[in-house]
């Protein structure tokens, strides 16, 4: 060892003794060092938290509560009323809420046809052929309140026509194709 470091020029001695002075600082600060200061932060964090609890007065069951209603809240906005629905009463719940949602927006429900989907990885389509008539701005109003009121759907298919090309502003039609997806375990 010491002729090796002998035959070695003084540059790359000091370049090696610098390397290894690193090694053996870094090494330590990696896997000692800073595992502990993040757990210390993450420790500040949570103290944080807790004096803010005791502080505010708000029971920690408020709390629980508050954030049941609003996880109860993003998945009906997710999912709508249909997750919890079986087969048999979901058809008439889909054609009550097209048609609430027509006449709100002085929209003409033609048709609703029911079918079954794919099974799409862990998710069963439900499917909707709906026919609707009435003016463009009221198709776009009922376009956004179909997210609203039935949660997550997608429209497969859409196809829209004047119902009669001789007036300026006619009435125009629409061909949908809604598809709702559900967990096929709750089908």
């Amino acid at each position: 060892m010491e002729s090796f470091i002998r035959q070695l020029e003084p540059r790359t001695a000091i370049l090696l003794m610098i390397a290894t002075l690193l090694l053996v600082v870094t090494v330590p600060g990696s896997y000692v060092i800073w595992p502990e200061i993040k757990q210390y932060r993450s420790s500040l964090a949570t103290r944080d938290v807790l004096q803010q609890v005791t502080t505010s007065g708000e029971s920690l069951d408020t709390q629980i509560n508050t954030l049941k209603k609003e996880v109860e809240s993003l998945g009906h906005e997710l999912h709508g009323d249909l997750a919890n629905l079986p087969d048999n009463q979901m058809e008439a719940f889909i054609i009550g809420r097209l048609q609430g949602i027509c006449w709100r927006n002085n929209i003409e429900l033609q048709s609703v046809r029911p079918g079954k989907g794919n099974i799409v990885k862990v998710f069963e389509e439900i499917v909707f052929k709906v026919t609707i008539t009435g003016e463009y701005y009221d198709l776009y109003a009922w376009l956004r309140e179909l997210g609203e009121e039935l949660g997550f759907v997608v429209i497969k298919h859409f196809s829209i026509k004047p119902l009669d090309t001789n007036e300026a502003e006619p009435r125009l039609i629409a061909d949908l194709t809604i598809v709702s997806y559900r967990e096929a375990s709750d089908a």
